[in-house]
């Protein structure tokens, strides 16, 4: 069962003091990433995060949502997000962003390697070239960067082609920042801290939130207190997925991917459907796939992470994991865990349909939040024999 700490801070007062900033003409930049979903893209069909090969020129691998295409004729806007609910005012787009020709997959391009006349990034009414280039096994993700105004509380991201020439797009934010007045930050972050303050979270959150709120006001002071602001959220955050007791199957957000293959949201297949493969691998479930025509899945882990949790508390989390070989092979390679611990997928129960072997069981382990305060879960494979491994119904406790 897992327990929650907390330290009772007998100095902190029933509302911390109210900030007094002068009017100065300091501006911050206040993220607003959050309003920003993983795999809130339209116009695809599926979210995933990519290997180094095809890594951000930042050197960070981030989840991407992408949109193939079988020839290079496609024009008009290809991704995009609707953001709502944002403050009117200026924001600072910073986007992963790439518009590559897939060469050797039956169909021409005549684009020139390193274009930008092809292919763009838009935030609102603002347009940026992405540079187009022919795919190459160490090809990046560009980064762009625009300024728009908000007017309306709404802000539509996207990617888009002016013309013909390429037919592999990814998109994906990695900040949206707000440029705000130091005063109304400080006030915004201050009301955020006030509220936070006896929300559950872990000691080191805490205690770092009431130390910020009660500086001297001054940008520095500001910068300390939007951090331990963040930080306290993102405990909360933690502890509130572990009251609500699961993680939902719809959605990649807050899952990571380490091998070549990505993740997504399978919402199509019907192996696990009553009267077919005995796994109750019903749709919608998380996948890390490969086509059997293509070998085995690589070595890498499939993983949530819960962030500021206290050091040393126990959870236990169960799943349900299906590993499958469209090759025919017997299953092994993978094991699920939590912490430091761990149960080795051969523990499954094992099942052949339409020629396809396979493993799948509810598993189960109890971890350790780390020192760190972290607590992560999930499959990390190696070696493995299969092509295909699925996860739903996360429960935590």
């Amino acid at each position: 069962m897992g327990t929650m700490s907390f330290t009772a801070c007998s100095n902190i007062d029933n509302e911390a003091p109210d900030p007094f900033v002068p009017d100065v003409p300091e501006t911050v930049y206040v993220d607003a990433t959050d309003f920003v979903k993983t795999d809130g893209w339209g116009g695809a069909w599926c979210a995933t995060q990519y290997a180094p090969a095809v890594t951000t020129n930042d050197g960070r691998t981030a989840q991407m949502m992408e949109n193939y295409q079988g020839n290079v004729d496609a024009t008009g806007v290809l991704l995009q997000q609707k953001i709502t609910g944002l403050d009117n005012g200026t924001y600072v787009v910073e986007l992963y962003a790439n518009a590559f020709f897939t060469d050797g997959r039956g169909f021409t391009s005549d684009m020139a390697d390193g274009a930008t006349d092809v292919a763009y990034v838009f935030a609102n009414d603002v347009k940026e070239p992405v540079v187009g280039n022919i795919a190459t096994a160490t090809a990046k993700n560009g980064e762009y960067k625009m300024t728009v105004k908000v007017t309306d509380g709404t802000l539509t991201l996207g990617l888009g082609k002016n013309k013909p020439g390429t037919n592999w797009h990814t998109i994906q934010i990695k900040s949206l920042m707000q440029e705000t007045p130091l005063k109304d930050a400080y006030i915004e972050a201050m009301e955020w801290a006030k509220n936070l303050m006896f929300e559950p979270m872990n000691n080191s959150a805490r205690e770092a939130l009431v130390a910020a709120t009660h500086l001297m006001p001054s940008y520095e002071s500001y910068i300390i207190l939007s951090t331990a602001v963040a930080n306290a959220m993102q405990s909360r955050l933690s502890y509130g997925v572990i009251e609500y007791g699961k993680l939902e199957d719809n959605t990649i957000n807050g899952w990571t991917c380490t091998n070549a293959q990505g993740i997504h949201v399978n919402t199509w297949s019907v192996e696990g459907n009553d009267g077919n493969d005995p796994s109750g691998m019903k749709t919608p479930f998380i996948e890390n796939w490969i086509s059997k025509n293509d070998g085995a899945l690589g070595n890498g882990e499939i993983s949530y992470t819960l962030p500021y949790l206290e050091p040393g508390e126990t959870y236990t989390v169960s799943a349900l994991v299906r590993a499958y070989s469209e090759a025919g092979n017997d299953i092994s390679g993978a094991e699920f865990f939590v912490g430091d611990s761990s149960v080795d997928i051969a523990f499954g129960t094992s099942f052949e349909y339409n020629g396809m072997k396979g493993i799948y069981r509810r598993f189960s382990t109890t971890g350790t939040v780390d020192e760190n305060g972290e607590l992560k879960f999930g499959v990390r494979i190696n070696d493995a024999t299969f092509n295909w491994i699925a996860i739903k119904e996360v429960t935590i406790k």
